[in-house]
C-alpha cells in the first residue's frame, strides 16, 4: 500500500463564481462534501477567506485556516505539504471538483510511482494531481500566487494516466454547474 495524504484545497474567494461556491449544493450535497467524500486516506482541508462558513461543515476533518489565502493558491499548498511531508507522496486535491470519482482517485494512487502523476481526459490534463513529496518540497519555494504547481510540473518526471471526464470539471462559474 503506498503512502499518501492528500491536502484539499478550500481556501479561495471564488471571485468569479462570486461566492463561497463549496457550499453550494448539487443533488442535495455541499460541493466540498463531495469532494471530501471520494477522498479516502489522510487528508487536510485548507480554508480561508470563507473558514467561518465552511468549519461547520468539516467537524470531522483536519482543518488548517490559512491567514494568506489571499495571496493565492500557493500559499495553501505550501501549507498542505508541510503538514503532510511525512507521507510519500501528497495529492492535490481541489475542493471544487464534485465530478471526481473514488475509481479515478483510486487509479492516480494505484500508479504511484516517479515524481508526478498526473489524470488526463481525451489528451488533457487534470486533477487532482499526486505528487512525490520529497519533489515537491523541493520545488515549493518556487511557486507563488494562484499557479499552483502548474508550471513547475513540466520540470518533472510525468506519468499520465487516463480517467474520467471528472478530472476536468471543476466550479469556477454559476455556468459550469449542472
Amino acid at each position: 500500500m503506498v503512502d499518501v495524504g492528500a491536502v484539499i484545497l478550500a481556501a479561495g474567494e471564488g471571485k468569479r463564481f462570486g461566492g463561497n461556491k463549496l457550499l453550494f449544493k448539487l443533488n442535495g450535497e455541499p460541493i466540498i462534501k463531495k469532494v471530501i467524500s471520494v477522498i479516502n486516506i489522510d487528508r487536510v482541508i485548507i480554508v480561508g477567506k470563507y473558514a467561518d462558513e465552511l468549519i461547520p461543515f468539516l467537524k470531522e476533518e483536519v482543518v488548517i485556516y490559512n491567514p494568506k489565502w489571499y495571496e493565492g493558491m500557493s500559499t495553501s499548498i505550501k501549507l498542505g505539504v508541510r503538514f503532510m511531508k511525512e507521507h510519500e507522496f501528497i495529492l492535490i486535491v481541489l475542493g471544487d471538483m464534485p465530478f471526481l470519482s473514488q475509481e479515478d482517485v483510486k487509479k492516480i494512487i494505484d500508479n504511484a510511482e516517479g515524481e508526478v502523476v498526473v489524470p488526463v481526459h481525451g489528451g488533457r490534463r487534470g486533477n487532482p494531481v499526486l505528487f512525490r513529496t520529497s519533489v515537491m518540497l523541493r520545488f515549493l519555494d518556487k511557486i507563488t500566487g494562484d499557479q499552483g504547481m502548474r508550471n513547475l510540473i513540466s520540470e518533472m518526471k510525468i506519468k499520465e494516466v487516463e480517467c474520467s471526464e471528472g478530472i476536468l470539471r471543476d466550479i469556477d462559474e454559476k455556468e459550469d454547474l449542472p
